[in-house]
């Protein structure tokens, strides 16, 4: 899980893949698919243009996250 901002607001990314895809791409469950399936949008897709492009701030992991409070929040660890 990764954590980033655009301009839009904060995200948190999960990178892995669905259990229900099917080969060619094709969503398993399209009729029973969860809210948040139902919810996306397509109009703008990663192959088109790398999404990190429009990242304001990037953290991989905890570590990196961490250090960004330490140094944005002068009081994280107080």
């Amino acid at each position: 899980v990764e954590a980033y901002k655009d301009d839009s607001g904060w995200y948190l990314l999960y990178n892995g893949t669905c259990q229900f895809l099917q080969p060619g791409g094709l969503c398993g469950i399209y009729e029973t698919r969860p809210q948040i399936c139902r919810d996306y949008e397509n109009d703008w897709c990663e192959y088109d243009e790398p999404a990190s492009k429009h990242f304001i701030y990037h953290f991989r992991d905890y570590n990196e996250l961490l250090a960004y409070c330490r140094k944005r929040f002068k009081r994280w660890d107080k």
